[in-house]
């Protein structure tokens, strides 16, 4: 999830168990500390591949973040004198805007290493929520809202905050069930007999959900509601290619991103170039993640520094938007 929504769940979490305590200044400990994992993507590397991979990775890993939670729970005591005299308290928040900032990563598309150092399979990836959701953020920030308003009022928005962190849970909730549904859905549906199939829901709702599938050959994606049953709308079937053509050895950044997308990825060409595309989030054919990893001839391919493919707003945007006003229409207008 984006930063913002990072830190509203963290102070949300603090207001409620240390809020009690220590008053309004704990929904700064709890958000600065949820936001702590995301450092990670300041470290540069060098490869525009590797830098989106190894981004969610040890830092975002709950057996790290609860092995460093004591001594982030130590400096934060030091810092606020009067959040240590409630240690086990202020543990338990330190431990859980961690831990609930990689859990919220997880039930988006892009997939969090919850697991690192253990090899255990690609990065978890349940999707119940797009990577920003206006609607989940606002329940958030409402409840701390409540906490720093009516900080020098009896029951300092507490209650408030408690409501809307269980509302949020909720939606969360919601977003599970409604990919089961989708799902289930995907998986009856003939036109995807045979392949491989990820839900996830479109940008900043849970109304529309898009639908990839891909076999050895094949990628199928197309959208669809939760609030009918009009099948797959929007369908779109192409070919897919898994071997990159003219590569004798392909780059091991190129080999790792095979892995973060768990298989959902495809070899191609564009402008004399071999490129590999996350086909996970975007829209065919205007994906957020592929690169150019090598270029010349057949014959004469060169592996080049990974470049990513860029995308303008209008490519990622308009048609997007327009196919999921579509898709929330009736069946007639299929």
């Amino acid at each position: 999830m984006d930063s913002v929504t990072q830190f509203v769940l963290g102070a949300s979490i603090s207001g409620a168990l240390l809020g009690p305590r220590i008053g309004a200044k704990s929904l700064l400990v709890g958000g600065i500390v949820a936001t702590l994992p995301d450092l990670d993507s300041l470290v540069p590397l060098d490869d525009v591949i590797d830098n989106m991979t190894y981004h969610r990775g040890f830092s975002h890993s709950v057996i790290v973040q609860t092995a460093l939670a004591p001594f982030i729970a130590y400096v934060v005591g030091k810092i606020v004198p009067s959040s240590w005299e409630h240690k086990k308290t202020l543990f338990l928040t330190v431990w859980l805007a961690l831990i609930t900032h990689s859990l919220l990563d997880s039930l988006t598309t892009y997939g969090t290493q919850i697991f690192w150092p253990l090899e255990i399979g690609p990065p978890v990836a349940l999707p119940a929520v797009f990577i920003i959701d206006p609607v989940y953020t606002l329940l958030l920030l409402i409840g701390i809202s409540a906490i720093f308003f009516a900080r020098n009022r009896p029951g300092g928005g507490f209650r408030t905050n408690r409501i809307m962190l269980a509302l949020g849970c909720a939606y969360l909730a919601v977003g599970l069930t409604g990919n089961t549904i989708i799902s289930s859905r995907a998986s009856a549906d003939p036109q995807f007999r045979d392949m491989r199939i990820h839900v996830q829901p479109t940008a900043f709702n849970l109304l529309v959900w898009q639908v990839t599938a891909i076999s050895e050959d094949r990628i199928a994606t197309g959208l669809t509601s939760l609030f009918n049953d009009c099948g797959i709308r929007s369908l779109v079937t192409v070919p897919r290619q898994q071997i990159p053509s003219g590569i004798a050895e392909i780059p091991p950044s190129v080999k790792r991103l095979e892995w973060f997308t768990d298989g959902f990825f495809t070899y191609g060409e564009k402008d004399g170039a071999r490129t590999i595309t996350d086909l996970r989030m975007g829209f065919y054919p205007n994906y957020v993640f592929s690169f150019k990893f090598a270029e010349g001839p057949m014959d004469n391919m060169i592996i080049i520094p990974p470049e990513q493919i860029q995308l303008t707003y209008r490519d990622r945007a308009d048609e997007m938007f327009s196919q999921m006003a579509e898709t929330l229409k009736g069946c007639d207008n299929s």
